[in-house]
């Protein structure tokens, strides 16, 4: 272990009550996404932390969201270059788990709503800003931190700052938890499609005239195993029939019927191919008229030149810190995916634990305790690119 690193990371073990204690207030602070109400107080809570640490807060106020929180320092000087930290502060959890499943801190866990998925990794952000002024460095990119309160319900509001911050900044670190127990940094991320298949057909009494009607239910159920036979588990793509609703009653033969389906892939091509083929689905029964909408709404955080030295960057700092990492592929969607396309991105730098939308959601401490001091060092680092 380096000097300089060995320093941070005493930093953040002689600062661990303190790192609990904040975030054990951010997972006592429920905020599920579609309820904007909620988040009053994690913003007070965090804009006094960011203040603290000489930092403008500016909180945009969403349409159907909390918004967003973008800080950046009070000295920010735009020709200069930036690095661009994100995360979001939303949960999938409903208000009143932590009755269930409260805030609790074991020998080498804590557990509770969020602190996994990803409360840790916005008190990561925190302490890491803190842990340098401490030693009294100043980083030569200028970290802006952007957090979002609709990241678990697809960032449909928050996106287009995203990406204007990411066409700025020099590059990005998401610090959404790490990939599995291994705690693997996630290099890439799958892209996510969501489409509608809507199929009509002719209505007719079931037992008066059943010749007479066309069932949208059985032309569904031909689409249904035509959408399954696109599934390529072995090169990463999923295509998934989530739910399907059709009919009106048991004896009307059934005029409308529909499904929706979520599709999963590994690269941009993959996920052209694959909304092609969707739009191109025929039905296989006469009478029978099928409409498809959707799209690939998060593209793939694929894994390229720019970010591949990102990623060296960051496996060369773990080593400082005696860290072998590991690098792996979400099947999940993430901001990352969004600022990929603009700023060299490394993912997964947050929290190590389990649980992700689980009962069980976890974050492990001395491992996390780690993160905390390669974000820190991550955040010291020069420019990528010269």
């Amino acid at each position: 272990m380096t000097d300089r690193a060995r320093l941070i990371r005493n930093y953040v073990s002689e600062h661990k009550a303190d790192f609990l204690s904040l975030i054990q207030s951010l997972v006592e602070v429920e905020t599920p996404s579609d309820q904007p109400e909620t988040f009053s107080m994690i913003w007070e809570i965090l804009s006094e932390q960011f203040e603290d640490l000489s930092y403008s807060v500016t909180h945009f106020e969403g349409e159907k969201t909390a918004g967003q929180l973008l800080c950046k320092p009070k000295d920010f000087d735009p020709s200069k270059p930036t690095q661009l930290i994100l995360g979001h502060c939303d949960t999938v959890w409903n208000i009143g788990t932590l009755n269930e499943m409260p805030f609790t801190i074991e020998d080498e866990f804590a557990a509770g709503p969020g602190i996994y998925d990803m409360k840790s990794g916005i008190a990561m952000m925190i302490f890491g800003m803190q842990a340098i002024h401490h030693l009294d460095k100043t980083p030569k990119v200028q970290p802006i931190f952007l957090i979002n309160s609709d990241e678990e319900i697809g960032s449909h509001e928050s996106e287009e700052r995203i990406v204007k911050q990411a066409k700025l900044a020099e590059r990005t670190f998401v610090l959404e938890p790490s990939l599995g127990k291994e705690g693997k940094i996630k290099t890439r991320r799958k892209g996510v499609g969501d489409f509608e298949i809507s199929i009509n057909g002719k209505p007719s009494h079931a037992g008066l005239a059943p010749e007479e009607g066309v069932s949208a239910i059985l032309g569904l159920s031909h689409i249904v195993q035509q959408l399954f036979r696109l599934n390529d588990p072995a090169n990463g793509v999923t295509v998934n029939v989530g739910t399907i609703e059709g009919g009106e009653r048991s004896n009307v033969v059934a005029a409308k019927s529909k499904a929706v389906v979520d599709v999963r892939v590994p690269t941009q091509k993959d996920g052209e191919r694959i909304k092609e083929e969707l739009y191109n689905l025929q039905p296989e029964i006469d009478g029978v008229e099928l409409s498809v909408t959707g799209d690939i709404n998060r593209p793939p955080l694929e894994k390229n030149e720019s970010n591949s030295k990102l990623w060296e960057m960051t496996k060369k700092l773990g080593k400082e810190l005696d860290l072998d990492l590991l690098e792996g592929m979400s099947g999940g969607a993430s901001d990352g995916n969004f600022s990929n396309l603009y700023s060299p991105t490394i993912d997964g730098l947050g929290a190590v634990g389990e649980g992700a939308h689980a009962y069980h959601e976890k974050i492990f401490l001395e491992q996390t305790l780690d993160r905390l001091a390669l974000f820190t060092l991550l955040l010291l680092e020069p420019p990528l690119f010269n």
